[in-house]
């Protein structure tokens, strides 16, 4: 059961990635528009991969550091 929690968006997001690259290879009069649409797929699986990796990354980088109180005051 556990693996279909990641399979499932992986499969959707290959999904919308061929169905547009499908879409748009036929409209460009590719010949065999399969050819483009699995590479768009896996593109768009790479892309989401690597910006929910940085997202998540940042995100733990300002929960780990202190907060910032900004550029230190001069006062007279």
């Amino acid at each position: 059961m556990g693996a279909f929690v990641f399979l499932v968006p992986v499969l959707l997001v290959v999904v919308a990635g061929y169905s547009v690259g499908y879409v748009v290879a036929e409209a460009l009069g590719v010949p065999a528009p399969e050819a483009v649409a699995w590479p768009a797929g896996f593109l768009l699986l790479a892309v989401t991969v690597v910006a929910l990796l940085r997202y998540r990354r940042r995100r733990r980088r300002a929960r780990s550091s202190p907060p910032s109180s900004g550029p230190p005051s001069r006062r007279r």
